[in-house]
């Protein structure tokens, strides 16, 4: 009988006392102010906030994920990503490795899909890029095997390629001769201070001036250098040519010729799809007294058929 009862009290003592250090183990109310990321059923996240507790089921040990997870503005926490992507491109889907996105860390689409960042996502839940998703095909294509679009995509994949930062393709496309020849022309209207001001100026003046006859005369004041008189008896107010002008572009500092300058703009007029014919030779102004008037005027004339 001592045998027996020594034993049940040995017992009673380890029970209550494994019932105590349960007791102490219990979860401890949660401060207010501060969110928790706890797994939820099927993997997914959930946030408790202060109002609730955590509950005593989940073990200590179940590591809390805090992505991917998602807002009621379908906006992407910051986090990981899965590692195949849906994108939705300006409504187009494309489907790829998170790694080919993060192929070039220098660019855009290595910084936004870094976790550093928040990623829109559609009603679907696919991420979701604003470009255009037949463009953003040649950009998938260029990432996973290094091809370069056709002549016909090359100047749209430009663009692309140049917003979303990725050098490479950029500097490989800029050898092609649609783009190099853009380059030209480009640094060929950047001699011309308010070069692109002074083209829309002629458009929208050749308008006015076609409302009749159709036919839009543009006089234009071109001059690389200023003029300055070198004798003293000169009349500045001579009713000099120039003012006929209704466009005046000048000075500039590089050598290119005010007549360079005409050319370029009927250039563009044409490549914009204008009728314009072939300018006249400058307009000197004829004033002379003890010094001739260096100042003179082209004409620009656009066709509206």
């Amino acid at each position: 009988m001592s045998d027996v009862s020594d034993n049940d009290s040995v017992s009673s003592v380890e029970e209550i006392f494994t019932i105590r250090q349960i007791q102490q183990q219990s979860p401890r109310p949660i401060p207010s102010n501060i969110k928790h990321a706890v797994p939820s059923r099927g993997g997914f996240v959930r946030e408790i906030h202060s109002s609730e507790r955590m509950p005593s089921a989940v073990p200590s040990a179940v590591p809390m994920q805090l992505c991917p997870a998602r807002e009621n503005n379908n906006t992407v926490l910051l986090g990981k990503f899965p590692p195949i992507i849906t994108l939705n491109v300006g409504g187009v889907l494309h489907m790829t490795r998170l790694s080919t996105l993060l192929k070039y860390s220098d660019s855009m689409l290595a910084a936004l899909f870094s976790g550093r960042y928040q990623v829109d996502q559609d009603k679907d839940g696919y991420y979701f890029l604003d470009s255009n998703g037949t463009v953003f095909s040649h950009i998938l294509e260029y990432l996973r095997y290094g091809t370069l679009p056709p002549n016909d995509m090359v100047l749209s994949v430009y663009r692309e390629s140049e917003y979303y930062g990725l050098h490479s393709l950029t500097e490989k496309l800029e050898l092609k001769p649609e783009i190099a020849s853009l380059q030209v022309k480009e640094s060929h209207r950047a001699q011309f201070p308010g070069y692109n001001n002074t083209r829309d100026e002629i458009i929208r003046t050749a308008i006015a001036n076609a409302a009749v006859s159709k036919v839009g005369e543009v006089i234009v004041h071109a001059f690389r250098k200023e003029f300055t008189p070198r004798v003293q008896n000169f009349n500045p107010n001579h009713g000099c040519i120039v003012e006929q002008a209704h466009v005046t572009i000048g000075p500039w500092d590089s050598t290119a010729s005010e007549e360079m300058l005409i050319k370029c703009l009927e250039t563009d007029l044409m490549d914009e799809g204008y009728v314009v014919k072939p300018h006249e030779s400058r307009r000197k102004c004829k004033y002379y007294y003890g010094q001739t008037c260096q100042k003179f005027v082209f004409k620009i004339t656009i066709v509206f058929e």
